[in-house]
């Protein structure tokens, strides 16, 4: 599993932002795999999921963006999810704890908890292909599947749908 990360300039559109998230993936693809870059498909699947395909195999992937952070995940073994909040962003977190606060927001107090929390939603959601909505009724589930990293202000959450026992950090990479 390899995580890669660039920072955009500022000022860039969200569309314009998704596509260097995908294409920060397929770089990151072709320098960890060898592979070159044509031989790397990066599609959108039915649920608006990105769908990678590495020499004509399937692979688990995700990406992630906020404001000019992008991030990318890739494993060949597991489902993976990955998400990015901007640590010093002004969302209004308080009536979004309070909505959720009986359920997966149970127990969040501060902000940075909040984000900390949040951001394991997204990437459990986005690893799982359960609804973002539906992962936030249920209750939270303390869980070892995930690997927080902090790159200047934003919190990027790895989280990885399998039973091993041992979660492996992943290599994460500036491109």
């Amino acid at each position: 599993m390899v995580i890669g990360y660039r920072l955009l300039p500022y000022g860039l559109s969200r569309k314009k932002t998704s596509l260097e998230a995908g294409r920060l993936l397929k770089q990151l693809v072709a320098q960890e795999t060898g592979v070159t870059v044509t031989d790397i498909s990066l599609q959108k699947g039915d649920n608006g999921a990105p769908q990678l395909s590495i020499s004509g195999t399937n692979v688990y992937c995700s990406i992630s963006h906020k404001n000019n952070f992008v991030v990318a995940a890739y494993s060949a073994e597991y489902p993976i999810g990955v998400d990015v909040e901007n640590l010093e962003s002004d969302k209004d977190y308080l009536r979004i704890r309070e909505h959720y606060s009986n359920a997966f927001l149970h127990g969040v107090t501060t902000k940075e908890a909040f984000f900390y929390r949040w951001t394991l939603a997204e990437a459990y959601a986005k690893a799982s292909g359960q609804p973002l909505l539906e992962v936030l009724a249920q209750p939270f589930e303390p869980t070892d599947n995930l690997h927080y990293t902090t790159i200047s202000n934003f919190l990027v959450c790895t989280y990885v749908d399998s039973n091993k026992d041992k979660f492996q950090r992943p290599k994460v990479i500036l491109l």
